[in-house]
């Protein structure tokens, strides 16, 4: 596939909407994902748009997804890479927003993992879980495996989740080596930064 996007810079994007905490931040990013994807862009960028989409999944999303696919923008085989190649991110990221907010599970699932019980998609769920749950475990626990594990995890995330944290929350983690050696959302987004 000629225009194969980089999915470093999905994630670095997924990185940005995981801080859309506000329905106002999430319509605007919503927005400017529509605009990238219906804009004259190069293949590539409006291939990562239409990946945050079927990530992101929500039904404006979605519908403008279906929208392009419906006019042959993309052939077939960029659409069905981008759908294979975005659908665990899409699994995640689902799990993670139906378990926003039940803080009692995420310290479940810390505990699951800090003692070695967790299978392995919940060991990488706990990398999307909202920062602002992780950050009310850490207020909450007197468990210091679960307050380390805490910012081990948000240490792992992408620059605009770490400043989040730092700035919104209060919450400051200094970077790992993994992220700064390319994991999750640490490569540039594809709306700069």
């Amino acid at each position: 596939m000629e225009n194969r996007p980089d999915l470093a810079e999905l994630d670095g994007a997924l990185d940005l909407w995981a801080c859309m905490w506000r329905s106002e931040e999430q319509e605007s990013f919503e927005t400017a994902v529509v605009r990238t994807l219906i804009d004259a862009h190069p293949a590539r960028t409006r291939l990562l748009a239409l990946g945050l989409c079927h990530v992101i999944g929500t039904q404006r999303l979605l519908a403008a997804a279906a929208r392009i696919a419906e006019r042959g923008v993309f052939s077939a085989a960029e659409i069905r890479f981008i759908e294979e190649a975005t659908l665990p991110r899409y699994r995640l990221q689902d799990a993670a927003s139906r378990l926003r907010g039940n803080v009692l599970a995420v310290e479940h699932l810390l505990a699951r993992v800090v003692t070695g019980q967790a299978a392995a998609n919940e060991d990488a769920l706990l990398d999307w879980i909202d920062l602002r749950d992780l950050v009310a475990v850490a207020r909450t626990t007197l468990d210091a495996r679960l307050f380390g594990e805490i910012e081990r995890r948000i240490a792992r995330r992408g620059k605009y989740q770490r400043g989040r944290a730092a700035n919104v929350l209060g919450f400051r983690v200094a970077r790992d080596e993994k992220s700064a050696s390319g994991e999750w959302g640490s490569r540039r987004s594809i709306f700069g930064g």
